[in-house]
């Protein structure tokens, strides 16, 4: 993920098929510019167990799409925190994603932000 690093102006981002190795996707204080910009994310197809990242990596986002990514288990709760978010599709996931999904959607009721739906395609049980 270093070369990502390098594209804090990115406003759509695409990761299908294991775009990288691991269990884990962690965004830590080292990555200190994120994806400021960055509108739409998608994760496809992805090994993940555990995605740990801030609304700090992610400011901007907009639409979260997860798609066939069977083994993670939850979508980071700080993104509750991305005013900007409107979107969370979920297709193919664990329930416990679902739950975060729904977790992070009435934090974001509670702070006053009534704009963001989840769409559920499919989820796993």
């Amino acid at each position: 993920m270093n070369i990502l690093r390098k594209l804090p102006n990115l406003e759509v981002l695409k990761l299908k098929l294991n775009a990288f190795l691991g269990l884990i996707w962690k965004l830590s204080d080292e990555d200190e510019d994120g994806f400021l910009k960055l509108k739409f994310l998608l994760l496809e197809h992805m090994s993940l167990t555990q995605w740990e990242a801030t609304s700090y990596h992610f400011p901007s986002l907009e639409h979260l799409v997860l798609r066939d990514c069977y083994l993670l288990e939850q979508i980071p709760f700080d993104f509750a925190e991305i005013q900007t978010l409107q979107l969370i599709e979920l297709h193919e996931c664990l329930r416990s994603v679902l739950v975060s999904a729904e977790q992070i959607q009435t934090e974001q009721q509670s702070l006053g932000n009534d704009d963001l739906v989840i769409h559920v395609n499919s989820i796993r049980t």
